[in-house]
Protein backbone atom coordinates (compact mmCIF):
# COMPACT_ATOMS: atom_id res chain seq x y z
CA UNK A 1 0.00 0.00 0.00
CA UNK A 2 1.65 3.35 -1.30
CA UNK A 3 1.75 6.34 1.00
CA UNK A 4 -1.37 8.18 -0.57
CA UNK A 5 -3.74 5.04 -0.06
CA UNK A 6 -2.81 5.38 3.37
CA UNK A 7 -4.35 9.00 3.57
CA UNK A 8 -8.29 9.70 3.85
CA UNK A 9 -9.95 11.23 0.80
CA UNK A 10 -10.09 14.46 2.10
CA UNK A 11 -6.24 14.27 3.03
CA UNK A 12 -5.26 14.00 -0.79
CA UNK A 13 -7.54 16.81 -1.90
CA UNK A 14 -6.15 19.19 0.75
CA UNK A 15 -2.61 17.73 -0.58
CA UNK A 16 -3.28 18.56 -4.33
CA UNK A 17 -5.03 22.01 -3.69
CA UNK A 18 -2.09 22.86 -1.67
CA UNK A 19 0.14 21.21 -4.79
CA UNK A 20 -1.68 23.27 -6.79
CA UNK A 21 -0.78 26.67 -5.18
CA UNK A 22 2.17 25.84 -4.49
CA UNK A 23 2.95 24.99 -8.06
CA UNK A 24 1.35 28.12 -9.88
CA UNK A 25 3.79 30.15 -7.11
CA UNK A 26 6.65 28.05 -8.12
CA UNK A 27 6.12 28.41 -11.68
CA UNK A 28 5.14 32.09 -11.29
CA UNK A 29 7.76 33.29 -8.83
CA UNK A 30 10.49 31.24 -10.29
CA UNK A 31 9.73 31.63 -13.95
CA UNK A 32 9.22 35.31 -13.82
CA UNK A 33 12.97 35.87 -11.89
CA UNK A 34 14.92 33.68 -14.40
CA UNK A 35 13.12 35.00 -17.41
CA UNK A 36 13.75 38.90 -15.78
CA UNK A 37 17.04 38.61 -15.45
CA UNK A 38 17.63 36.34 -18.53
CA UNK A 39 15.91 39.87 -19.98
CA UNK A 40 17.90 42.23 -18.32
CA UNK A 41 21.24 40.47 -19.94
CA UNK A 42 19.58 40.98 -22.73
CA UNK A 43 18.59 44.09 -22.89
CA UNK A 44 21.83 45.86 -21.59
CA UNK A 45 23.59 43.83 -24.44
CA UNK A 46 21.34 45.84 -26.95
CA UNK A 47 21.97 49.23 -25.65
CA UNK A 48 23.81 51.65 -27.34
CA UNK A 49 27.32 52.25 -26.72
CA UNK A 50 26.41 55.88 -25.63
CA UNK A 51 23.87 54.49 -23.21
CA UNK A 52 26.23 51.54 -21.93
CA UNK A 53 28.83 53.76 -21.25
CA UNK A 54 26.27 55.85 -18.89
CA UNK A 55 24.94 52.87 -17.34
CA UNK A 56 28.71 51.33 -16.72
CA UNK A 57 29.63 54.91 -15.10
CA UNK A 58 26.27 54.92 -13.11
CA UNK A 59 27.31 51.42 -12.10
CA UNK A 60 30.91 52.62 -10.81
CA UNK A 61 29.16 55.94 -9.29
CA UNK A 62 30.69 58.09 -11.68
CA UNK A 63 28.91 60.98 -13.58
CA UNK A 64 28.09 60.11 -17.60
CA UNK A 65 27.60 63.06 -19.65
CA UNK A 66 24.95 65.07 -20.87
CA UNK A 67 24.64 63.15 -24.31
CA UNK A 68 25.05 59.37 -22.24
CA UNK A 69 22.26 59.98 -20.27
CA UNK A 70 19.76 61.12 -22.65
CA UNK A 71 21.09 57.98 -25.24
CA UNK A 72 20.09 56.00 -21.54
CA UNK A 73 16.86 57.29 -21.09
CA UNK A 74 15.95 57.15 -25.11
CA UNK A 75 16.86 53.28 -24.59
CA UNK A 76 15.21 52.90 -21.33
CA UNK A 77 12.07 54.74 -22.90
CA UNK A 78 12.19 52.43 -26.26
CA UNK A 79 12.69 48.84 -23.95
CA UNK A 80 10.20 49.63 -21.14
CA UNK A 81 7.03 48.43 -23.29
CA UNK A 82 8.30 45.67 -25.12
CA UNK A 83 9.73 43.73 -21.93
CA UNK A 84 6.41 44.90 -20.05
CA UNK A 85 4.78 42.72 -23.20
CA UNK A 86 7.54 39.84 -23.19
CA UNK A 87 7.25 39.45 -19.11
CA UNK A 88 3.23 39.38 -19.51
CA UNK A 89 3.71 36.86 -22.64
CA UNK A 90 5.93 34.25 -20.29
CA UNK A 91 3.57 34.91 -17.74
CA UNK A 92 0.89 33.77 -19.60
CA UNK A 93 2.96 31.06 -20.79
CA UNK A 94 3.69 29.79 -17.35
CA UNK A 95 0.05 29.86 -16.10
CA UNK A 96 -0.91 27.52 -19.10
CA UNK A 97 2.16 24.93 -18.21
CA UNK A 98 1.21 25.24 -14.46
CA UNK A 99 -2.26 24.71 -15.87
CA UNK A 100 -1.46 21.73 -17.90
CA UNK A 101 0.52 19.88 -14.96
CA UNK A 102 -2.11 20.71 -12.47
CA UNK A 103 -4.71 19.32 -14.44
CA UNK A 104 -2.58 16.34 -14.99
CA UNK A 105 -2.29 15.80 -11.38
CA UNK A 106 -6.03 16.68 -10.97
CA UNK A 107 -6.98 13.96 -13.07
CA UNK A 108 -4.33 11.58 -12.02
CA UNK A 109 -5.80 11.64 -8.42
CA UNK A 110 -9.16 11.54 -9.79
CA UNK A 111 -8.41 8.46 -11.39
CA UNK A 112 -7.01 6.85 -8.26
CA UNK A 113 -10.17 7.89 -6.45
CA UNK A 114 -12.25 6.86 -9.02
CA UNK A 115 -11.14 3.66 -10.12
CA UNK A 116 -11.48 2.15 -7.01
CA UNK A 117 -15.45 3.39 -6.98
CA UNK A 118 -16.40 1.89 -10.68
CA UNK A 119 -14.93 -1.39 -9.47
CA UNK A 120 -16.89 -2.17 -7.33
CA UNK A 121 -20.09 -0.29 -8.64
CA UNK A 122 -19.39 -2.90 -11.46
CA UNK A 123 -19.30 -6.03 -9.04
CA UNK A 124 -22.72 -4.55 -7.40
CA UNK A 125 -24.48 -4.96 -11.02
CA UNK A 126 -22.51 -8.70 -11.31
CA UNK A 127 -24.17 -9.46 -7.81
CA UNK A 128 -27.48 -7.77 -8.73
CA UNK A 129 -27.67 -9.90 -11.76
CA UNK A 130 -27.36 -13.24 -9.84
CA UNK A 131 -23.20 -13.52 -9.86
CA UNK A 132 -22.21 -13.74 -6.22
CA UNK A 133 -18.38 -14.19 -6.86
CA UNK A 134 -18.15 -10.83 -7.89
CA UNK A 135 -15.49 -9.63 -6.10
CA UNK A 136 -13.91 -5.85 -6.32
CA UNK A 137 -10.52 -6.06 -7.56
CA UNK A 138 -8.45 -2.62 -8.26
CA UNK A 139 -5.80 -1.28 -9.90
CA UNK A 140 -5.20 1.42 -7.50
CA UNK A 141 -6.32 1.15 -3.89
CA UNK A 142 -6.86 4.85 -4.12
CA UNK A 143 -7.65 6.45 -0.57
CA UNK A 144 -7.99 4.99 2.76
CA UNK A 145 -11.85 4.75 2.17
CA UNK A 146 -11.66 4.00 -0.91
CA UNK A 147 -9.75 0.96 0.57
CA UNK A 148 -11.78 0.21 3.45
CA UNK A 149 -15.17 0.56 1.06
CA UNK A 150 -13.69 -2.21 -1.37
CA UNK A 151 -12.29 -4.40 1.70
CA UNK A 152 -15.85 -4.11 3.57
CA UNK A 153 -17.38 -4.71 -0.29
CA UNK A 154 -15.91 -7.95 -0.51
CA UNK A 155 -16.20 -9.29 2.63
CA UNK A 156 -19.79 -8.70 2.57
CA UNK A 157 -20.12 -10.33 -0.82
CA UNK A 158 -18.26 -13.52 1.03
CA UNK A 159 -20.97 -13.32 3.25
CA UNK A 160 -23.26 -13.16 0.67
CA UNK A 161 -22.57 -15.91 -0.90
CA UNK A 162 -21.78 -18.45 1.98
CA UNK A 163 -25.48 -17.58 2.76
CA UNK A 164 -26.97 -18.32 -0.36
CA UNK A 165 -24.64 -21.77 -0.75
CA UNK A 166 -26.03 -22.46 2.73
CA UNK A 167 -29.55 -21.65 2.17
CA UNK A 168 -29.62 -23.94 -0.84
CA UNK A 169 -27.87 -26.51 1.10
CA UNK A 170 -30.23 -26.23 3.84
CA UNK A 171 -33.62 -25.89 2.06
CA UNK A 172 -32.05 -29.71 0.28
CA UNK A 173 -31.06 -31.09 3.68
CA UNK A 174 -34.76 -30.03 5.31
CA UNK A 175 -36.48 -31.66 2.50
CA UNK A 176 -34.17 -34.38 3.08
CA UNK A 177 -34.89 -34.94 6.50
CA UNK A 178 -38.68 -33.91 6.37
CA UNK A 179 -38.72 -36.82 3.23
CA UNK A 180 -38.28 -40.14 5.24
CA UNK A 181 -40.87 -39.24 7.78
CA UNK A 182 -43.70 -38.08 5.66
CA UNK A 183 -43.31 -41.17 3.27
CA UNK A 184 -43.67 -43.44 6.66
CA UNK A 185 -46.67 -41.58 7.23
CA UNK A 186 -48.15 -41.60 3.80
CA UNK A 187 -47.32 -45.00 3.41
CA UNK A 188 -49.06 -46.21 6.31
CA UNK A 189 -52.31 -44.23 6.17
CA UNK A 190 -52.28 -45.47 2.72
CA UNK A 191 -52.10 -48.99 3.81
CA UNK A 192 -55.03 -48.25 6.43
CA UNK A 193 -57.34 -47.29 4.00
CA UNK A 194 -56.49 -49.83 1.45
CA UNK A 195 -56.69 -52.69 4.44
CA UNK A 196 -53.34 -53.59 4.45
CA UNK A 197 -52.58 -52.49 7.71
CA UNK A 198 -54.50 -52.70 10.70
CA UNK A 199 -55.20 -49.58 12.42
CA UNK A 200 -54.28 -51.02 16.03
CA UNK A 201 -52.71 -48.87 18.57
CA UNK A 202 -49.34 -49.55 18.11
CA UNK A 203 -49.68 -48.73 14.67
CA UNK A 204 -50.83 -45.51 15.58
CA UNK A 205 -48.33 -44.90 18.15
CA UNK A 206 -45.98 -45.75 15.62
CA UNK A 207 -47.54 -43.02 13.26
CA UNK A 208 -47.34 -40.46 16.45
CA UNK A 209 -43.88 -40.67 16.88
CA UNK A 210 -43.08 -39.90 13.16
CA UNK A 211 -45.64 -36.64 14.03
CA UNK A 212 -43.61 -35.91 16.98
CA UNK A 213 -40.06 -36.22 14.99
CA UNK A 214 -41.91 -33.34 12.39
CA UNK A 215 -42.88 -31.44 15.25
CA UNK A 216 -39.18 -31.41 16.86
CA UNK A 217 -37.97 -30.65 13.57
CA UNK A 218 -40.27 -27.68 12.88
CA UNK A 219 -39.00 -26.42 16.37
CA UNK A 220 -35.51 -26.29 16.06
CA UNK A 221 -35.57 -24.75 12.70
CA UNK A 222 -37.63 -21.99 14.16
CA UNK A 223 -35.46 -21.49 17.10
CA UNK A 224 -32.71 -21.05 14.89
CA UNK A 225 -34.58 -18.72 12.60
CA UNK A 226 -35.98 -16.61 15.34
CA UNK A 227 -32.23 -16.99 16.99
CA UNK A 228 -30.36 -15.50 13.17
CA UNK A 229 -32.80 -12.39 13.51
CA UNK A 230 -32.47 -11.76 17.36
CA UNK A 231 -36.22 -12.44 18.28
CA UNK A 232 -36.20 -15.70 20.06
CA UNK A 233 -38.13 -14.93 22.64
CA UNK A 234 -36.35 -15.97 25.95
CA UNK A 235 -38.58 -16.34 29.58
CA UNK A 236 -35.15 -15.77 32.19
CA UNK A 237 -35.25 -16.55 35.42
CA UNK A 238 -32.55 -16.99 38.19
CA UNK A 239 -31.54 -20.98 37.17
CA UNK A 240 -28.78 -22.76 39.15
CA UNK A 241 -27.12 -24.66 36.55
CA UNK A 242 -25.66 -27.75 38.40
CA UNK A 243 -29.31 -28.29 39.81
CA UNK A 244 -30.72 -28.13 36.03
CA UNK A 245 -28.20 -30.92 34.76
CA UNK A 246 -28.74 -32.82 38.11
CA UNK A 247 -31.77 -33.21 36.85
CA UNK A 248 -31.14 -33.59 33.35
CA UNK A 249 -28.68 -36.26 33.91
CA UNK A 250 -31.22 -38.26 36.32
CA UNK A 251 -33.88 -37.91 33.97
CA UNK A 252 -31.94 -39.47 30.98
CA UNK A 253 -29.67 -41.97 32.86
CA UNK A 254 -31.81 -45.25 32.29
CA UNK A 255 -31.57 -44.24 28.90
CA UNK A 256 -28.04 -44.12 28.69
CA UNK A 257 -27.59 -47.03 31.13
CA UNK A 258 -29.23 -49.14 28.77
CA UNK A 259 -27.03 -47.89 26.20
CA UNK A 260 -23.95 -49.51 28.19
CA UNK A 261 -22.83 -45.96 29.25
CA UNK A 262 -22.68 -43.64 32.44
CA UNK A 263 -22.02 -40.45 33.20
CA UNK A 264 -19.92 -38.90 35.85
CA UNK A 265 -20.92 -35.16 37.20
CA UNK A 266 -18.80 -32.65 38.74
CA UNK A 267 -21.13 -29.84 39.24
CA UNK A 268 -20.27 -26.84 41.19
CA UNK A 269 -23.29 -24.13 42.39
CA UNK A 270 -23.47 -21.66 39.89
CA UNK A 271 -26.70 -18.97 39.45
CA UNK A 272 -27.21 -17.85 36.17
CA UNK A 273 -30.57 -15.41 34.89
CA UNK A 274 -31.71 -17.61 31.73
CA UNK A 275 -34.33 -19.04 30.39
CA UNK A 276 -34.61 -22.90 32.03
CA UNK A 277 -36.45 -24.21 29.43
CA UNK A 278 -34.55 -23.22 26.80
CA UNK A 279 -31.03 -23.87 28.91
CA UNK A 280 -32.68 -28.00 29.84
CA UNK A 281 -33.02 -28.06 25.83
CA UNK A 282 -29.37 -27.09 24.77
CA UNK A 283 -28.16 -29.47 27.63
CA UNK A 284 -30.21 -32.55 26.25
CA UNK A 285 -28.82 -31.64 22.55
CA UNK A 286 -25.25 -31.77 24.10
CA UNK A 287 -25.73 -35.00 26.13
CA UNK A 288 -27.75 -36.64 23.76
CA UNK A 289 -25.31 -36.12 20.97
CA UNK A 290 -22.46 -37.27 23.46
CA UNK A 291 -24.26 -40.44 24.15
CA UNK A 292 -24.83 -41.26 19.89
CA UNK A 293 -21.53 -40.71 18.98
CA UNK A 294 -19.18 -41.32 21.52
CA UNK A 295 -21.03 -44.79 22.60
CA UNK A 296 -17.56 -46.95 22.02
CA UNK A 297 -15.64 -44.81 24.85
CA UNK A 298 -18.30 -46.20 27.70
CA UNK A 299 -18.62 -42.42 29.50
CA UNK A 300 -20.04 -38.72 29.49
CA UNK A 301 -18.48 -36.16 31.68
CA UNK A 302 -20.72 -33.13 32.47
CA UNK A 303 -19.13 -30.76 35.06
CA UNK A 304 -20.23 -26.77 35.12
CA UNK A 305 -18.56 -24.20 37.15
CA UNK A 306 -17.14 -20.20 36.82
CA UNK A 307 -14.45 -18.86 34.90
CA UNK A 308 -14.17 -15.03 35.45
CA UNK A 309 -17.10 -13.64 34.29
CA UNK A 310 -18.63 -16.59 32.05
CA UNK A 311 -20.48 -20.04 33.94
CA UNK A 312 -19.75 -22.95 31.80
CA UNK A 313 -20.63 -26.11 31.17
CA UNK A 314 -18.90 -28.98 29.72
CA UNK A 315 -19.55 -32.11 28.45
CA UNK A 316 -17.10 -34.72 27.56
CA UNK A 317 -16.75 -37.89 25.92
CA UNK A 318 -14.05 -40.48 25.33
CA UNK A 319 -15.63 -41.26 21.91
CA UNK A 320 -13.81 -40.99 18.44
CA UNK A 321 -13.24 -37.31 18.41
CA UNK A 322 -13.50 -34.50 16.65
CA UNK A 323 -11.51 -33.77 12.90
CA UNK A 324 -10.32 -30.23 12.49
CA UNK A 325 -13.09 -30.22 10.10
CA UNK A 326 -15.49 -31.43 12.52
CA UNK A 327 -14.48 -28.74 15.00
CA UNK A 328 -14.77 -25.94 12.57
CA UNK A 329 -18.07 -27.17 11.32
CA UNK A 330 -19.77 -29.01 13.93
CA UNK A 331 -22.39 -25.91 14.73
CA UNK A 332 -23.62 -25.34 10.91
CA UNK A 333 -27.03 -26.68 10.64
CA UNK A 334 -27.38 -29.98 8.96
CA UNK A 335 -23.48 -30.34 8.49
CA UNK A 336 -22.51 -33.86 8.74
CA UNK A 337 -18.50 -35.27 8.31
CA UNK A 338 -19.31 -38.97 7.07
CA UNK A 339 -23.28 -38.40 6.40
CA UNK A 340 -24.04 -42.47 6.09
CA UNK A 341 -22.73 -43.08 9.55
CA UNK A 342 -24.55 -40.09 10.80
CA UNK A 343 -27.80 -41.48 9.67
CA UNK A 344 -27.23 -44.68 11.19
CA UNK A 345 -27.02 -43.34 14.66
CA UNK A 346 -29.72 -41.10 14.05
CA UNK A 347 -30.52 -37.47 14.61
CA UNK A 348 -31.38 -34.85 12.37
CA UNK A 349 -27.80 -32.92 12.25
CA UNK A 350 -29.70 -29.60 13.84
CA UNK A 351 -29.45 -30.22 17.20
CA UNK A 352 -25.88 -28.52 18.08
CA UNK A 353 -27.12 -25.67 15.84
CA UNK A 354 -30.18 -25.31 17.66
CA UNK A 355 -27.83 -25.14 20.97
CA UNK A 356 -25.37 -22.65 18.88
CA UNK A 357 -28.27 -20.27 18.36
CA UNK A 358 -29.20 -20.91 22.14
CA UNK A 359 -26.20 -19.73 23.63
CA UNK A 360 -25.96 -16.95 21.39
CA UNK A 361 -29.37 -15.76 21.98
CA UNK A 362 -27.88 -15.96 25.72
CA UNK A 363 -25.02 -13.44 24.70
CA UNK A 364 -23.19 -16.60 25.17
CA UNK A 365 -20.80 -19.37 23.19
CA UNK A 366 -20.21 -22.80 21.81
CA UNK A 367 -17.23 -24.11 21.69
CA UNK A 368 -16.14 -28.01 20.69
CA UNK A 369 -12.46 -29.36 20.65
CA UNK A 370 -10.64 -32.63 20.57
CA UNK A 371 -9.47 -33.84 24.24
CA UNK A 372 -6.46 -34.77 24.72
CA UNK A 373 -6.49 -38.65 25.07
CA UNK A 374 -9.00 -38.81 22.31
CA UNK A 375 -12.77 -38.09 22.86
CA UNK A 376 -14.36 -34.49 22.08
CA UNK A 377 -15.29 -31.47 24.62
CA UNK A 378 -18.44 -29.28 24.40
CA UNK A 379 -18.25 -26.31 26.63
CA UNK A 380 -21.28 -23.83 26.85
CA UNK A 381 -19.93 -20.61 28.31
CA UNK A 382 -22.87 -18.10 29.13
CA UNK A 383 -22.64 -14.62 31.10
CA UNK A 384 -23.09 -14.61 34.55
CA UNK A 385 -25.35 -11.67 33.96
CA UNK A 386 -26.98 -12.25 31.23
CA UNK A 387 -28.07 -8.70 28.44
CA UNK A 388 -31.95 -7.88 28.15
Amino acid sequence: MTFLSKLSLRAQLALAMAGCVLLAIIFGYVGLTLFGEFQTKRAIEALPSAAQTALTKLEQQRAPTQEEIKALLQADSDLGSSLEDEQNLVLLGLTIVACIVGAIGAITLANRIAEPMEVVAGAIRKIARGDLSARAIPKATGSHEASKLVVDFNTMATALERYDRELVEGAAAIAHELRTPLTILRGRLQGMLDGVFEASPSEVSGLIKQVESLSRLVDDLQTISMAEVGELALQKAPVHLDQLLADLSQFLNPDIEAAGMRLELTLQPVLVQADPIRLRQAGLSLISNACRYAKSGGIVEIDCGMVGSWAVIRVMDRGPGLSDLAVENIFRMFWREDPSRARELGGSGIGLAVVDAIARAHGGTISASQRSGGGAAFELRLPLVCPG
